[in-house]
């Protein structure tokens, strides 16, 4: 299975990437497809190129490396790093004493110490920045250099080092990239000694000294070399050699200080384009030529028009096409990206979102991020970026207010489910319980839309307190709201990602009784800078939520959450859950793999491999002659788009996954929370992990589910699902004690009170 370890946007981006295939732009112009039939112990020519040497992207395939590179005109891929072959890398190695024995491998070459002969193999590693220990524990004879062997490739330069406090040697990558054209040469003597040359003459700086002095002069000499400024990068630290008031020198500092004083930008949306205008007072009279993404796409170019001040178009057209949900905007030189399109903060100024409109089935929102800097959304459109739409959330918050200042008294609570399109989850089942109770003096109201399954009935039922979703009352009570109530985050009031300031600042500063729409257990949640989820990360205000067992309350103390925060009362929505008696549906539900969604909206379903996973079992169900009983089950953000590409198999999707936890005598899934549904009713429960690693690797973090503790069979191929499946029909569905056991400690309720149990915690807390 092919799988990127690294890639250098500065030269190319990846446009699609596959278990078996990628394909990449490079610099903007052509589309190089990697097949992994390609893949051997051969050198595989690309394409025919004019373009320097350097290194593409670095992909690993069946535990084995191979190099995407430029040599002679030529782009390569090859296993090779020795210079054996025509396309191999050709790697430089220089030794500064005996110690280490270099020695060619079939592919590399292995370093091996003559003390102890311990003994590695260069791999990729030398093309990752940072340290990498070789010998622990190691001595360093007081007559021996501490730097025994530099290595160096195009702009890589690695050294194997004696530390003296650590007591060992390591291998030591730097990188250095020049953005601007120079005619002085830049090396490496350490890792603290950057080498300036040009001709016969040369400057050594040490680079601890410069980031204490932030400015060191360079020998005059170089003078006549320089004819503008020299932008480059160390290790992601930027440096710029230039002269002022006559005073030649190499610089550093932040990175903000060292370029710019200070930047100001405006948005204007024309007919088929974006204007970004404004002026960015640039320390030097660098003048950048584009905008490119954070992957490397080209966005546009920059016109200089005065001193310091710019335009540049955005194709509406091309942003509809950008593979990321979210893309910051940096400045580039020749698609090298310099910096991040900032804007110096304004008091006048406050807004997150700057322009927000529907294009085609898309919705393109120019925002400033976290650090101010300017970013691209591409999402799905939706109806609150049309103008009448932004009319109505305007008029609804000055009602909202006038309202809270005659009603004073009377709590107003909102529940609501999946981006407000569903009831058939906690949220209904506490609504109706709340709005039953003729004692709740609380005015309790539940948001839907109204091409809803369950909206006729809910509207019948409870008249008035059905709120439609994206009407006037919809946003109106948004900003009455008290409390939100619901089994989902609070933005889901209205849609999963809202870019609308005033409906923001309400949604977050609104309290939220997280009801929970599935046990967390297996999705990855323990890493606190990939898990918005964790509490030190969120945004919603998050008063308490749902847990169902004390193994689930400790996954939500290792995120922070601490025993108030938590309301050990079980899923309300699992009370009286069961299974049809006819029940005879094997169903399947890959977790939803959110990295993949543009592509999905931009019509590219095929290049995912949450299609390919689908298809894998279609195929294989099919093979084996029991595709009558499959039934899909994908993800509501794939399920629209997935009936028109799947031909023959279109009649297997299940518009609403909700369906099949009633008929799915079996229930395969890989970590997706419905599983636990599932066998709460009495489906038998099969964990599919072919894609277990890369699944939890994407999602951040790690999970504490396993073979020994899984509620359910795991198999890790399509084969193997199939023999297990036969093998659990021909036992009678028949659950093990084990996986019951398993279960039961996950979920320990099952006495059908879990919506009493919440409405009795909503009470004591004064919600209802």
């Amino acid at each position: 299975m092919l799988k990127v370890s690294k890639f250098n946007n500065n030269h190319a981006f990846i446009k699609q990437e596959l278990p078996d295939t990628l394909v990449f732009n490079l610099e903007n112009e052509k589309d190089i497809t990697v097949h992994s039939s390609y893949l051997s112990n051969d050198d595989h020519i690309l394409k025919k190129v004019n373009m320097s040497d350097k290194l593409i992207g670095i992909i690993e395939n069946d535990q084995k490396e191979y190099y995407i590179h430029i040599k002679n005109n030529t782009l390569y891929i090859t296993p090779y790093l020795n210079n054996r072959t025509k396309g191999s890398l050709n790697i430089l190695i220089k030794q500064f004493h005996n110690r280490f024995i270099v020695e060619p491998t079939q592919f590399s070459y292995s370093i091996i110490d003559s003390y102890t002969n311990e003994k590695i193999e260069l791999n990729s590693l030398l093309f990752s920045e940072g340290r990498k220990a070789f010998l622990v524990n190691a001595i360093n004879d007081s007559k021996d250099p501490f730097i025994h062997l530099k290595i160096s490739y195009s702009n890589y330069v690695t050294f194997l080092e004696y530390t003296n406090s650590k007591k060992d040697f390591a291998f030591k990558t730097n990188i250095i990239s020049v953005l601007t054209t120079s005619q002085l040469i830049f090396d490496l003597n350490s890792a603290n000694e950057l080498l300036i040359q040009a001709g016969d003459v040369y400057q050594v700086v040490r680079l601890n000294d410069l980031k204490q002095l932030k400015d060191i002069k360079l020998n005059e000499l170089f003078n006549s070399h320089i004819k503008n400024s020299i932008y480059l990068r160390l290790n992601n630290r930027l440096y710029i050699i230039n002269k002022r008031n006559g005073k030649l020198s190499i610089k550093t500092d932040r990175e903000q200080h060292l370029l710019y004083k200070y930047s100001d930008i405006l948005i204007k949306k024309k007919r088929n384009y974006i204007k970004l205008s404004g002026m960015i007072h640039y320390n030097t009279e660098i003048k950048p030529n584009s905008l490119v993404t954070k992957n490397g796409v080209f966005l546009s170019k920059l016109t200089w028009n005065t001193e310091g001040s710019f335009t540049a178009k955005l194709k509406v057209s091309q942003l509809r096409q950008l593979s990321n949900i979210h893309n910051t905007i940096f400045v580039a030189i020749d698609n090298k990206k310099l910096h991040p399109l900032h804007q110096s903060s304004n008091l006048k100024d406050n807004r997150k979102v700057l322009l927000s409109f529907n294009s085609k089935k898309h919705a393109i929102i120019i925002r400033r991020n976290a650090a101010n800097n300017l970013s691209i959304g591409n999402l799905t459109s939706l109806k609150i970026y049309h103008p009448w739409h932004k009319f109505k959330i305007k008029i609804a918050r000055k009602v909202a207010g006038m309202y809270k200042l005659i009603n004073r008294n009377g709590k107003i609570n909102v529940f609501f489910e999946k981006e407000a399109s569903k009831a058939v989850e906690s949220g209904k089942y506490v609504f109706e319980s709340a709005a039953s109770n003729q004692s709740i003096k609380s005015k309790n109201v539940f948001i839907l839309d109204k091409k809803s399954q369950q909206y006729p009935s809910m509207k019948k039922k409870w008249n008035s307190k059905i709120i439609e979703r994206f009407s006037f009352k919809n946003y109106l009570y948004v900003f009455l709201a008290d409390y939100f109530i619901s089994s989902e985050l609070s933005n889901h009031v209205i849609n999963t990602r809202i870019f609308n300031d005033k409906l923001n600042d309400k949604i977050k500063a609104t309290p939220l009784y997280f009801l929970q729409h599935g046990i967390i257990f297996m999705k990855p949640h323990d890493n606190p800078q990939n898990s918005g989820f964790h509490k030190e990360n969120m945004t919603n205000n998050i008063v308490k939520s749902v847990v169902s067992s004390d193994v689930e309350a400790k996954e939500f103390n290792i995120m922070g959450y601490n025993d108030f925060d938590i309301m050990k009362t079980g899923l309300p929505k699992l009370d009286g859950a069961k299974l049809s008696k006819d029940a005879d549906k094997i169903t399947y539900m890959p977790t939803w793999r959110p990295w993949e969604e543009s592509e999905v909206f931009n019509g590219n379903i095929q290049k995912t491999t949450y299609y390919q996973s689908l298809m894998d079992i279609i195929k294989v169900f099919d093979q084996a002659g029991m595709l009558d009983k499959l039934q899909i089950a994908a993800h509501n953000k794939f399920a629209e788009f997935a009936k028109s590409h799947f031909g023959n198999y279109k009649n297997i999707f299940v518009e609403d996954p909700t369906d099949t936890l009633t008929n799915s005598a079996i229930y395969i899934t890989d970590i997706s929370s419905i599983i636990l549904d599932a066998a709460y009713r009495g489906s038998y429960p099969i964990f599919y992990w072919k894609d277990f690693d890369t699944i939890i690797e994407k999602h951040g973090g790690t999970t504490p589910v396993n073979e020994d503790n899984a509620p359910g069979a795991v198999v890790y191929s399509e084969n193997e699902l199939i023999k297990t499946v036969k093998e659990v029909i021909n036992n009678n569905y028949k659950i093990s004690n084990q996986i019951k056991e398993n279960y039961k400690k996950i979920n320990e309720f099952d006495d059908n009170r879990n919506t009493e149990r919440v409405i009795a915690e909503l009470i004591k807390d004064d919600v209802l």
